[in-house]
């Protein structure tokens, strides 16, 4: 017979548990209350407000003038030409957060969710590589994932970047489960940011239909009207709004060009051109010629893809990096599995990098937001395309040869 737990001890650990989110929200709290901040999600914050509480278009230039007198009053220091950039049913996943009226505490709280995403995008990303770890390990990796630039920037800003990430690793794990009706759910869901994911979406789109899983793309286009629709009821015109304002040049989500730009005026566009050039044909290649019929095939192709998106000349920023997260798990999981000594060694040289090395190029300019940083648009899809392509055949053929065999002794 299996036994039951006694009440008291369920009771105990609701009680526990309770208690430690009080904890974080509390410390939280404190943290915003004494350090303004979270000029990202101050932005999606009052832009949700304006249009569930004021009825005014969170797009309209009225809207943006209040946005930034408010911003003054609050202390907080918003990018220069923020304004709400997401589509309108971004505000939706906001909304919950935008019943408070204090910024202070819509921020402890959204911070808190945002820790604990993190912490599954961690889980997640293991679940992904197939990787089981010791406890000490597993807390190793939780807090690099909390640390790292590309986790704690987004977390201080209040980026959507740390959500999208995490619907974007469940859509590879429904994928892998052959969910492919929720994996396109979870897809159309990750447009609330569209820099973050468009060039993911549409391998996505593309796999499914190669591969006959064509259910999947509809459920994404699905998901898309539905979301579109239903905030139509709201703002009819939202769409027309919205298109008004993407396409007007942003500062806070320049192309690669306009980074090359920054400090090569001169052959910045040209180089830019190149570079976004030689990253298609890369993805071409990997997309349509090299064939990958099974899902680790699918798992590496598609965090190839979010690793070198910030070159195909896309707007984007460096806070939406975060979504190539489960690239770096891989690369430590394949390393360890591997070279079980020497993958030790490589992790740990690999983490260092992109741990110190993102936060050095970061300080480099202290006080300007990330995009106004041009090392950051290179740094990690640098490394993280070379970790990536090291275990390219491991993680698509996992060959059992008589080298690797050798090093387990």
């Amino acid at each position: 017979m299996i036994r039951r737990r006694p009440i008291t001890t369920l009771i105990l650990l609701i009680v526990l548990i309770s208690g430690a989110l009080a904890l974080m929200v509390w410390g939280n709290y404190q943290y915003t209350l004494n350090y303004p901040g979270g000029e990202h999600f101050f932005v999606d914050w009052f832009s949700a407000r304006s249009l569930f509480i004021d009825g005014v278009n969170p797009y309209s230039e009225t809207a943006q003038n209040s946005m930034v007198s408010f911003a003054r009053g609050a202390g907080v220091a918003l990018d220069p030409g923020a304004r709400y950039g997401h589509p309108l049913y971004a505000a939706f996943f906001i909304l919950p957060f935008a019943i408070v009226r204090d910024f202070v505490w819509a921020r402890a709280v959204w911070m808190v969710v945002s820790e604990g995403i993190l912490i599954g995008l961690v889980l997640i990303s293991l679940s992904m590589a197939r990787w089981r770890v010791k406890p000490l390990l597993l807390g190793l990796l939780a807090l690099f994932g909390l640390l790292w630039f590309h986790g704690l920037y987004p977390l201080m800003t209040g980026n959507l970047s740390i959500l999208v990430s995490l619907l974007i690793a469940s859509v590879f794990l429904a994928i892998r489960s052959r969910q492919y009706e929720f994996a396109g759910v979870l897809l159309g869901m990750a447009t609330i940011q569209p820099q973050a994911m468009l060039l993911f979406a549409f391998f996505v789109i593309i796999w499914s239909f190669r591969y006959r899983h064509a259910k999947l793309a509809g459920w994404f286009f699905a998901t898309i009207i539905l979301l579109s629709g239903t905030v139509a009821l709201i703002r009819p015109q939202w769409i027309i709004d919205y298109l008004r304002v993407i396409i007007q040049p942003n500062p806070t989500n320049p192309t690669i060009s306009v980074v090359l730009q920054s400090f090569l005026p001169a052959a910045g566009e040209r180089l830019g051109i190149i570079l976004s050039a030689l990253t298609g044909l890369v993805l071409f290649i990997e997309w349509f010629i090299s064939k990958k019929t099974d899902f680790d095939g699918f798992l590496w192709t598609g965090l190839l893809t979010l690793t070198l998106a910030p070159w195909i000349g896309l707007p984007t920023e460096p806070a939406v990096f975060l979504v190539a997260f489960p690239a770096v798990i891989l690369s430590f999981c394949l390393w360890n599995e591997r070279w079980p000594r020497a993958g030790i060694v490589l992790s740990s040289l690999a983490a260092l990098l992109l741990l110190a090395g993102l936060w050095l190029i970061y300080l480099t300019k202290a006080g300007n937001p990330a995009s106004a940083n041009p090392g950051l648009f290179f740094a990690q899809p640098f490394l993280l395309a070379i970790m990536l392509y090291w275990v390219r055949w491991w993680a698509i053929r996992k060959p059992n040869v008589w080298f690797d065999q050798l090093s387990n002794h």
